[in-house]
C-alpha cells in the first residue's frame, strides 16, 4: 500500500455558490497566465499560491461535517478529522470541506473575512 498526506481546511461559507466561487478554477488565469497578479482560484490566491494542480484537490459544501463520509477515502481521513475539529473549538458549523494533496500549498493557512471563515487543520496520512 502506498500512503500519501492531505492537507485539509473545514470551513463556513454562507451559501453554495459562495464557496463554489471561491474554490473553483479562474479562466482568466490561462489567459493572464504570466502575471503575478492572477490565481488559479481564489482559494489559490488566500493561500498566497498562485497554480497548483487542482487535479489534486477535492472540495464540498454539505449541509454538515457527517456528510463528507463519501468523499475519497473519508473512512481513513475523517475520525481524524472529527478528533482536530472537536480539539479546536470551532465557533461556527461547518459546511464545506477543501482537502488537496500536501505539498501543492506550500504554506497553508487559516483564512478568515467577513464572508466566510476557513481553518488550516494540517495534513492526515492515508493509504491507497
Amino acid at each position: 500500500m502506498n500512503r500519501q498526506i492531505l492537507d485539509f481546511w473545514v470551513g463556513n461559507f454562507r451559501t453554495a455558490e459562495d464557496f463554489e466561487m471561491f474554490v473553483e478554477e479562474d479562466e482568466n488565469y490561462y489567459i493572464e497566465e504570466e502575471s503575478d497578479d492572477t490565481y488559479i482560484s481564489k482559494f489559490a490566491e488566500s493561500q498566497d499560491t498562485v497554480w497548483f494542480d487542482q487535479d489534486l484537490m477535492e472540495y464540498g459544501f454539505e449541509q454538515s461535517i457527517q456528510h463528507f463520509s463519501e468523499y475519497s477515502f473519508a473512512e481513513q481521513w475523517l475520525p481524524v478529522l472529527y478528533n482536530r475539529v472537536n480539539e479546536m473549538n470551532l465557533t461556527f458549523e461547518i459546511n464545506s470541506l477543501v482537502f488537496v494533496s500536501q505539498g501543492q500549498i506550500p504554506k497553508p493557512k487559516s483564512v478568515e473575512n467577513d464572508h466566510f471563515s476557513l481553518v488550516y487543520l494540517g495534513g492526515i496520512e492515508f493509504e491507497y
